[in-house]
């Protein structure tokens, strides 16, 4: 389920990069999911990834959320 997630993710972040929906990304996910999901990335889309949180943020308040991404963004 995880590889299959994974892949429909990439895939439909692949259109709304060649889209232009996105210019950067911080990638969130489980670390499991996150594997499969950099496998499985096409070129356009890893090039705009800007940061990663491997960790699983289910049931995590929405502001703690958004304190780990600026966390994982500041640097840039």
């Amino acid at each position: 389920a995880k590889e299959r997630f994974a892949s429909d993710l990439a895939d439909r972040l692949y259109k709304m990069a060649h889209k232009g929906k996105f210019e950067r990304l911080v990638l969130v996910a489980a670390p499991e999911v996150l594997g499969e999901l950099r496998k499985n990335l096409h070129q356009e889309v890893s090039d705009k990834v800007v940061g990663e949180v491997a960790k699983n943020l289910t049931n995590h308040e929405t502001s703690k959320i958004e304190d780990m991404v600026k966390d994982a963004i500041s640097d840039l």
